[in-house]
């Protein structure tokens, strides 16, 4: 991208609104936070013990991971754009039955739907904005939905705050009301705008797929570069369609090169579960009950919890082109095992009693840590879960991958969510041992096992896992290709 190209390309822009799937996921993911705490809702549900609060907040997970599970179909099928719509349609639905919850099935049916939203919107919006952005804009784009998650989270916490200082019975229905609106906005505001021209080109669509393109990067000085960058997707995605033929679910693990394309890509995501950013969010003031805080205190510490990553994210968007992604990845998985450490033997050696005085200092450094768990997840590993996973896998095979490592992603943040108000009512402050230990774990696998991807394009990223290798002819026309399979050259000429 020229130097004298704005920050804020149309690209960037329409990542933004494909961000509103974020906010989603981060408002209907944060909501139950303050739901939990407020004794109205508690009085409402007939005091739900610890299993039962495990499963009203993994429901979520568990509709997600159906939706995500779906969207290797919806989103080749119907393209990028309608399967975001198609998800967004369940979201409306399910924020209407949580907020017209009559007994707990109704609730749990309501989130279940949520959930299913969240999955598919977060299974093709990533992949949607990969795919439309410029290579040296590509993870600023995708980190957008982090940012996204940040703020919709941020709402969710303060709309906690607010009921709670809101005098009604019906109280904790209107954050569950809420969930439809962007839902609601995202699923009618998506079909206004283009669809991506690599799932135009994959269809063999040619010509609308160049029109797209050109709508999306086209400023009316640089229609060389875009005839030149429109070949090199069109040669590169007619190769692979060629060479590998139309690529079903096994082939995601059918050769070597596929498989550490699966594994990069869906081992980021497990490492953000295992980083303990579920257990965080969802229990948060679970934990801050252990430390002797009453209702207001505990909502009020975690709606300024909420105000942390906000801000993170937003810094984030400003280095994340310019450092690498190994280097981001092990620096905030260290990082945050130091944290826990620290959590840990604060929380074990003055541990809050009832009716015994609390150590304020301890306490105070232990919400630091918590708030700093925040900010390193919602800068450095969070936003690498949106921009590694959609890089990593070729067009043809981009959307059933994607949905593959999302399905991961809420199978491992299922467990986490059912298992840990159960463990943290059992064993306290033990548990949060696992997260030292898995963090370090992570820390070790980033830096052997992850390559390199920063300022490389879709097509170049290929070249890294073996599987497809493009060879330009410098010295002929910028549209003409030579590409590799298997060792051997095919010559393609696009236009």
């Amino acid at each position: 991208m020229p130097s004298n190209e704005p920050w804020l390309t149309k690209t960037f822009l329409a990542s933004l609104f494909l961000g509103i799937g974020g906010f989603l996921y981060g408002f209907d993911s944060g909501i139950i936070t303050p739901s939990l705490a407020l004794a109205s809702f508690s009085t409402y549900f007939d005091k739900p013990n610890a299993p039962l609060r495990g499963a009203i907040v993994s429901v979520y997970q568990a509709g997600a991971w159906l939706g995500s599970a779906s969207v290797g179909i919806t989103s080749d099928r119907l393209g990028r754009r309608k399967a975001i719509a198609f998800g967004c349609a369940w979201g409306v639905l399910g924020g209407a039955l949580m907020a017209g919850a009559a007994h707990v099935a109704m609730l749990i049916i309501g989130r279940l739907l949520i959930g299913y939203a969240v999955g598919t919107v977060t299974g093709v919006a990533p992949v949607f904005g990969a795919e439309i952005a410029k290579t040296n804009e590509r993870a600023r784009i995708t980190a957008t939905n982090q940012m996204m998650v940040a703020w919709g989270f941020f709402v969710a916490l303060w709309t906690g705050v607010g009921e709670g200082k809101w005098s009604n019975a019906n109280q904790w229905r209107l954050g569950f009301a809420i969930q439809a609106i962007p839902a609601l906005l995202l699923g009618v505001g998506v079909l206004f705008i283009g669809e991506s021209p690599r799932w135009l080109c994959l269809k063999g669509r040619y010509e609308e797929a160049e029109k797209t393109f050109r709508r999306w990067h086209y400023n009316g000085r640089n229609d060389e570069w875009c005839r030149t960058e429109f070949a090199a997707i069109q040669t590169s995605i007619a190769e692979e369609v060629q060479a590998q033929h139309r690529l079903g679910w096994g082939d995601l693990v059918r050769t070597a090169p596929f498989r550490r394309r699966l594994f990069v890509g869906s081992f980021v995501w497990a490492a953000a579960m295992l980083s303990g950013i579920s257990f965080v969010q969802y229990f948060q003031t679970a934990i801050y009950a252990t430390l002797q805080f009453d209702q207001d205190r505990q909502l009020l510490v975690s709606g300024l919890y909420g105000c942390v990553a906000p801000v993170a994210c937003i810094l984030s968007l400003f280095f994340v082109d310019r450092v690498g992604r190994r280097k981001i990845l092990i620096g905030s998985s260290a990082l945050l095992s130091i944290s826990y450490l620290i959590i840990t033997v604060l929380a074990a050696l003055y541990p809050a009693i009832p009716g015994k005085p609390t150590n304020e200092a301890a306490q105070k450094a232990i919400i630091a840590c918590i708030f700093l768990v925040s900010a390193n997840y919602s800068a450095l590993l969070g936003p690498m879960t949106w921009i590694i996973p959609p890089e990593v896998f070729t067009t043809e095979l981009r959307a059933k991958a994607n949905a593959v490592v999302q399905v991961i992603h809420y199978s491992i943040s299922l467990i986490i969510t059912q298992c840990s108000p159960i463990a943290l009512e059992r064993v306290g402050w033990k548990y949060y041992i696992l997260f030292i230990l898995t963090n370090a774990l992570c820390t070790l696998v980033f830096a052997v096992a992850y390559p390199e991807t920063r300022g490389k394009s879709l097509e170049q990223i290929d070249e890294i896992f073996g599987d497809v290798q493009i060879k330009r002819d410098v010295e002929s026309s910028p549209e003409k290709e030579v590409l590799e399979k298997d060792g051997v050259s095919i010559t393609e000429v696009s236009r």
